[in-house]
């Protein structure tokens, strides 16, 4: 699954500071650049691509668009013949999950979570119910 960035404002000051990194005295300790709590790590995006890649290939979605900010990290849903993203799943800089629908009067949160499956777990296909 290919997503695509709409801005990545943090990657660009990440290498800028890894290139001002290699000027500082060899003595000193390497630098450690802590993780920000704003950003999807890779199960975050594993677990997002098990819900994403069946709905892509059935036609269900057209496609993902990634925006990252200093607070946030988000992956946006577009939807065939609609012309703005329709769903956001978001992590925020204190690490909570997110899941929101847009109507075309704004955003409504319609998950949440402290991992991004148990936010996801709206879109996750249920057992059929058993009489």
């Amino acid at each position: 699954m290919t997503i695509l960035p709409t801005t990545d404002s943090l990657a660009a000051a990440a290498a800028t500071a890894e290139a001002g990194a290699g000027s500082r005295h060899q003595e000193s300790a390497p630098n450690v650049i802590q993780f920000c709590r704003a950003r999807f790590t890779p199960d975050d995006l594993d677990a997002f691509a098990a819900v994403a890649e069946p709905k892509i290939r059935d036609g269900h979605w057209v496609g993902v668009l990634r925006e990252s900010g200093r607070t946030h990290d988000r992956l946006l849903v577009l939807l065939p013949e609609v012309d703005r993203p329709v769903f956001r799943f978001e992590r925020d800089a204190k690490g909570r999950y997110s899941l929101s629908f847009h109507d075309r009067s704004g955003w409504y949160g319609i998950g949440a979570g402290d991992s991004a499956a148990e936010c996801l777990s709206i879109w996750r296909p249920r057992r059929p119910r058993t009489l």
